[in-house]
């Protein structure tokens, strides 16, 4: 009877353990050339998804909807050449005021500074409550 109680509690938990890997989603990978920001005057800043850097050119950002009359953005990058964290502006002291329905090159100096192959991305901020979206891209 112990042993018929064993097997039953062991084919049990091998039947659940075989429904979650049968039942799993397929999870699909981030979409890193979209943007969305969210700003609120008591946290300004937000970042886009990390991309990585291979040439020596801007950053193509192209703003579609911004709920904002304008925000601001330059470029930033991570490089374990850049010491302590690791992030570093890169712009150069390049800042610029994305309007809605625009397109920017954004300046930097990463490939330049630390090499290629490193991870970049955008910061913005604006001190009024609301969004933008659009797409980027590290390579232009």
């Amino acid at each position: 009877m112990k042993n018929k109680i064993n097997v039953l509690i062991v084919s049990l938990l091998l039947l659940i353990g075989f429904s979650e890997t049968i039942s799993q989603k397929v999870v699909h990978a981030v979409d890193t050339s979209r943007i969305h920001f969210e700003f609120r005057w008591n946290s300004p800043y937000d970042t886009s998804y990390r991309q990585q850097k291979w040439t020596k050119s801007g950053y193509h950002l192209k703003s579609n909807t911004v709920t904002v009359p304008f925000y601001k953005a330059s470029a930033w990058g991570h490089s374990y050449r850049a010491g302590r964290t690791g992030e570093v502006d890169v712009s150069n002291g390049h800042v610029y005021m994305i309007k809605e329905h625009h397109t920017y090159n954004l300046y930097n100096l990463l490939v330049e500074r630390y090499g290629t192959g490193n991870n970049v991305y955008i910061r913005a901020w604006s001190f009024s409550n609301g969004s933008a979206w659009g797409y980027w891209h590290a390579d232009h």
